[in-house]
């Protein structure tokens, strides 16, 4: 590997942010780590080395991405866990497994009233006939057997206050147009949206169990209320927005490394139309389109602010503005424009000519597959680090 200069994140709080994607985000998330790793940072835990050059001391996971920060956050490297992803014999974690994926405990769910709501209200009746059954079940399966695995497997103490590092698990309620962010620490509001809230006393388990919660695949996944003591319903973290950035500027992080895998395909002649893959490989892009627009919105705002603050700056200095009049309207416009200047964003994702990473199944636990994805990421995170080296 060719040498990479990363001393500008030397004694910098570093985060790492990970997207959600099933199995293929995992993977694809355990290279960047392993690349991470070879760059020389190194990932907090209770029994991490102290004072290190270069660590990465808060994790912020949605989904498959919060199991991920999980692992790193509890004391397992990346190396331990990709070996696990491989199926090794000698794996230091227990492999995740179908079975763990595939529960079917379901929660309760109590019958509605078809005078409220009824989706098949229309259908010819025997339509309706083949077709009611299913509207019984809120998923397909749920992820109890995710929450058993992470209490068998992973956790010895089963709340995020017992961590050294600063973990962050984002969730969706279900039932409210809130985004909930797990932690220790009780936040205010972020300032660009005041439904998204800080939730403490929860368990870490039941926290990454809700965040994965995937719906059709999954049903939503109750969570008993701290402070009310009502029983919530959870789904992906992802739902309302990608990539909790804003939770690691909360937490004063220096440098963001973000990573995800929701790139959408980019016509390539070799590969032709989707519309020939068929309604699977139509829906991913629809999904990966959405998801890729709130990833380049936020990127987009962010941008616009440093044009703005680089603008009124360059006015203020060539009116010979009073310095204490520029450092007070400087942090007005970083307020108004939820701005962080010493902030540094670098994102590692799939490029669009990588179809191969597109087709790969969300799902797939082969281990051929899982190890081309490890290195996929790893890869991505050494152009995008040395990108990042050119543009200092």
């Amino acid at each position: 590997m060719d040498r990479i200069n990363v001393e500008n994140f030397n004694g910098k709080k570093t985060a790492l942010v990970l997207s959600g994607g099933v199995v293929k985000a995992a993977a694809w998330h355990l290279g960047v780590a392993w690349a991470l790793d070879d760059l020389g940072f190194s990932f907090k835990h209770n029994n991490s080395e102290p004072n290190p050059e270069r660590e990465i001391s808060t994790y912020v996971g949605s989904s498959a991405g919060a199991l991920v920060s999980l692992f790193f956050a509890t004391g397992l490297s990346p190396v331990d866990v990709i070996e696990s992803f491989i199926q090794r014999k000698d794996a230091k974690l227990t492999p995740l497994s179908y079975k763990d994926m595939l529960s079917i405990k379901r929660p309760d769910i109590k019958a509605h009233s078809p005078d409220l709501y009824d989706p098949l209200d229309g259908f010819p009746g025997p339509l309706k006939y083949l077709m009611r059954p299913a509207l019984k079940f809120s998923g397909l399966f749920s992820t109890q057997g995710l929450h058993d695995y992470i209490m068998e497997h992973v956790l010895t103490q089963d709340s995020f206050e017992s961590l050294e590092a600063d973990l962050f698990v984002v969730a969706t309620q279900l039932d409210h147009s809130r985004k909930v962010i797990f932690s220790k620490y009780n936040y205010p509001n972020p300032g660009h949206d005041p439904t998204a809230h800080y939730y403490t006393g929860i368990p870490i388990s039941e926290a990454t169990t809700a965040s994965m919660s995937v719906p059709p695949f999954y049903s939503p996944y109750p969570v008993k209320n701290t402070y009310t003591g009502a029983t919530d319903y959870y789904i992906d973290g992802e739902i309302r927005e990608t990539l909790s950035t804003h939770v690691a500027i909360d937490n004063s992080c220096d440098y963001i490394i973000s990573s995800w895998t929701h790139t959408p395909y980019h016509y390539q002649d070799e590969i032709g139309s989707l519309v020939n893959y068929g309604l699977p490989a139509i829906c991913v892009q629809a999904i990966y389109l959405m998801i890729q627009k709130k990833i380049v919105g936020s990127r987009a705002r962010r941008s616009s602010a440093v044009d703005i603050m680089d603008t009124v700056n360059s006015y203020m200095k060539s009116e010979k503005f009073d310095s204490k009049h520029i450092r007070h309207i400087n942090e007005i416009l970083e307020r108004k424009l939820d701005y962080k200047k010493n902030v540094h964003l670098i994102d590692i994702y799939p490029k669009h000519d990588q179809h191969d990473i597109f087709f790969t199944n969300s799902f797939t636990m082969n281990p051929k597959k899982t190890s081309l994805m490890v290195k996929a990421g790893y890869k991505r995170t050494l152009e995008a680090f040395k990108r990042h080296e050119l543009e200092s």
